[in-house]
């Protein structure tokens, strides 16, 4: 029987077991322990666990583990490492007073701790004519039983005798369930080794080295990480017959199924991970972005709406205007919009025009309200502060800050902004592009990560959608909770209860204006979105456009539920006269009659357009004169339409020509009629889409009654003038009229070849006679188009001589 060589209980084994694989013999020299090779190559040197890392077997002494004296580490990043100081003494210090209190009844005891692994080294010295056996079963009795007295929050602690020469390293190995098991000397056999390491823990493979390995390595694994470091620190180094055993952790390999999943099926896992990463978003911040919808609508949170704001708001105000007035700074629009309130008749048409939209709001049908009126006509005040200024449920979507957007990232972020969606992460917009490449490099398949701006402003709306609906219907929600009688469809209670509804105001919407800017479409979504919303009765929508031509995608969206529209037109003659006069009277710029007749004048023929009324004003203010200042502003009228003309017109849906044509009929005249209009020969197709096109290029203004075309007048009072201004200036005159009679040659000369053509299919007839009034007919509209190509070639001529 062959003994243990240790600082331990020696047990008994026998070396050589007779089984199915033959044990190689080890015929190098001696082994030499860990204890040999310190000793031989001391020269005065201090041989403590902390310079060596080793605890030397020390005859009179005898060495136990204490092992979970709180949670080992698995690795550097293991959280439970942050975690185990609140329960458990995880630092040295607090170990070694642990087990200090533990043996407080023993004399001369040592105490080495190993934080990382969750034990501890206890040395004891032996009492005399005592063997290691008997005072290690005496010490492991005792102190099981103080530890059974010890509250250690789920850990069950344990001790073990050390037969080998620990080795405590500091290289950062951290524990894992297999042990590495090298043999200096003679291969143990499957049964020595189960002998030698069941008393640690459940063992759950052991695995010899095979013949043709260069290393001579066995492999034991445990069930639990725990048995591993016990036997690890109790065994190693032991010698056993002539054979040192050397025990290591085997390095930890995270051979999971869904990191092999991934490695080995990359075209089906990454699509994979990124449909559930997506799933994981949606559920935790969609919710957290329908609640910021809310927020936005309701305002609950907003400062700006609290009362003690408004007040302080108010105050800084009117301050600040009269500080304006003294310095004779401009004064803002808000303090024009003042002024204009105080004008009797215009706030009567204004309060007239507030009473019918609430009226609409109460009624509650479904149908979307258009505030339509030319720039500077006062919608965005009227809606703001005369309909809905009492009203919390509010919503405002400024298109012009979407559509404005440069870059797909700060489109989203300002369409987020708009409708109070948050978070959003806009930069993904831009990192999604360079993932979906490499996943495809990768898989040879498009992931499908990148999402299209037009696919994430439609994500955003229906998110919106619901968020809205659950707005509207919390006070239902709340009665039916409260209420077990109360029972009413939810479709019916909306209908009944049109306050609890939110108020979805769009604000610039200018579809056709703009429908050449690279996000154009964001028109069309907010009008299909606002269309929804109309459909399932679960807000108001309120467009204010000054672009007529919107119209037209605001009915295709809804074709089924008419447009309730209100137009503001400009100002009354009085009503501009009185804001002019209020504007000026302060500064004492009419000092005489004369003035405030010549101030008068000009005013009328300014018309009622707030911003022209502005604009005069500023003028006068800055020293010019009332009939300076209208000129400055008609000179800049008629560059603003020259701008038309020296740009590429087949843009806004028109010719120079049918142009031309309309500025020289209104110069005349301040109105024309619609069907007037159908007598010119360019207009006898598309009269309406042409006309259309030039209200839309705010050329022209088409009046309607009823909905129908009556009248085309100036898209601007200050047109009028600007139109003789331009037909009675030579230069302008004679540049446009001569680009205009090209365009009419032009236009002739391809209606006489179409009707020539025509004429000519008649030659082969056997009976001419039977056409006679077709031929007669074509006869006259060449003749007719070639006088017109020969006038207008005359007209040219007059225009060159005229230089």
């Amino acid at each position: 029987m062959l003994p243990f060589r240790g600082a331990g209980i020696f047990g008994v084994f026998r070396p050589r077991l007779q089984s199915s694989r033959q044990i190689t013999t080890y015929t190098g020299r001696k082994p030499v322990n860990e204890t040999t090779i310190i000793e031989s190559s001391n020269f005065g040197e201090d041989t403590s666990i902390s310079d060596t890392g080793f605890i030397l077997h020390v005859k009179d002494r005898t060495t136990l583990y204490i092992d979970h004296i709180c949670p080992p580490k698995k690795s550097k990043w293991d959280y439970t490492q942050f975690i185990s100081p609140i329960f458990y003494p995880s630092s040295a210090e607090a170990m070694v007073k642990f087990v200090t209190n533990l043996t407080q009844s023993y004399s001369d005891v040592k105490i080495f701790p190993v934080p990382r692994d969750g034990g501890a080294f206890v040395s004891f010295k032996l009492p005399a004519a005592t063997t290691p056996q008997l005072y290690n079963k005496s010490l492991i009795y005792n102190l099981t039983e103080k530890m059974s007295k010890t509250h250690r929050f789920f850990l069950r602690m344990g001790i073990f005798p050390v037969k080998g020469i620990p080795w405590v390293e500091d290289m950062g190995r951290y524990a894992s369930p297999t042990l590495k098991v090298k043999f200096e000397g003679d291969e143990l056999s499957q049964e020595s080794l189960y002998a030698m390491f069941r008393r640690y823990g459940k063992i759950s493979d052991i695995n010899l080295p095979k013949p043709g390995d260069m290393e001579r390595v066995a492999l034991v694994t445990f069930w639990t990480t725990r048995s591993a470091i016990c036997a690890r620190h109790c065994l190693t180094g032991a010698e056993i017959a002539g054979t040192i055993v050397h025990i290591h952790y085997k390095k930890r390999i995270n051979d999971h199924w869904f990191p092999t999943l991934v490695r080995d099926h990359p075209r089906i896992a990454i699509p994979l991970l990124l449909a559930l990463m997506a799933g994981f978003a949606v559920l935790i911040f969609d919710p957290i972005r329908s609640w910021f919808i809310k927020e936005k609508i309701k305002g609950e949170l907003d400062w700006s709406k609290s009362l003690w704001f408004r007040e302080i708001w108010r105050g800084w105000i009117t301050t600040r205007n009269k500080v304006k007035g003294l310095l004779s700074f401009q004064q803002s629009e808000d303090a024009d919009w003042e002024l204009w309130s105080e004008i009797d008749d215009l706030m009567e048409e204004r309060n007239q025009k507030a009473k019918e939209i609430k009226i609409w709001l109460e009624e509650n049908v479904n149908s979307m309200i258009v505030v339509q009126g030319p720039a500077g006509s006062g919608k965005r005040n009227l809606v703001s502060s005369l309909v809905l200024g009492n009203r919390d449920n509010v919503l405002y979507v400024d298109c012009e800050n979407i559509i404005k957007s440069r870059k797909d990232y700060q489109l989203i972020q300002n369409f987020a902004h708009e409708i109070g969606y948050f978070p959003v992460f806009s930069f993904l917009t831009s990192v999604s592009s360079f993932v979906d490449l490499f996943v495809k490099s990768l898989t040879g398949q498009n992931a499908g990560l990148t999402e299209t701006k037009e696919s994430q402003i439609s994500s955003m709306l229906t998110l919106s959608l619901g968020s809205i609906r659950d707005l509207a219907l919390s006070n239902y929600y709340e009665m039916l909770s409260s209420n077990q009688d109360f029972y009413m469809k939810e479709e019916d209670y909306l209908q009944q209860n049109p306050q609890c509804k939110p108020v979805i105001v769009i604000d610039r919407y200018q579809a056709a204006r703009k429908k050449n800017q690279a996000n154009s479409f964001i028109y069309k979504s907010l009008a299909e979105w606002a269309a929804n919303l109309v459909q399932l009765n679960i807000a108001h929508v309120i467009f204010i456009t000054d672009d007529v031509g919107s119209i037209q995608e605001m009915i295709s969206s809804l074709p089924t539920a008419p447009l309730k529209r209100i137009v503001l037109s400009d100002a009354s003659e009085l009503a501009s006269n009185i804001y002019v006069n209020h504007s000026l009277e302060k500064d004492n710029h009419i000092q005489t009659e004369k003035d405030q007749e010549e101030l008068d004048r000009y005013a009328t023929l300014l018309g009622g357009r707030m911003r022209d009324l502005q604009m005069f004003v500023r003028r006068i203010k800055s020293g010019d004169t009332p009939k300076e200042a209208f000129e400055g502003l008609t000179q800049q009228a008629v560059e603003q339409l020259s701008q038309v003309f020296l740009t590429s017109t087949a843009d806004y849906g028109f010719n120079v020509s049918q142009a031309w044509q309309i500025i020289k009929l209104l110069s005349e005249k301040p109105e024309i009629d619609y069907a007037d209009i159908f007598l010119l020969p360019m207009f006898k197709a598309n009269t309406f889409m042409i006309l259309q096109s030039m209200e839309n290029a705010e050329l022209i203004r088409l009046v309607r009654v009823d909905g129908v075309v009556t009248k085309v007048i100036p898209a601007k009072p200050v047109f009028s003038v600007a139109f003789k201004q331009m037909v009675s200036d030579p230069e302008i005159y004679r540049a446009i009229e001569k680009e205009c009679l090209l365009g009419k040659i032009e236009f002739e000369t391809n209606r006489v070849r179409k009707f020539a053509e025509d004429l000519n299919k008649f030659k082969e007839v056997p009976e001419p006679k039977l056409f006679k009034e077709r031929l007669k007919y074509l006869g006259g509209k060449i003749e007719t188009g070639t006088a017109s190509i020969n006038q207008c070639e005359q007209e040219m001529v007059e225009l060159k001589e005229k230089k």
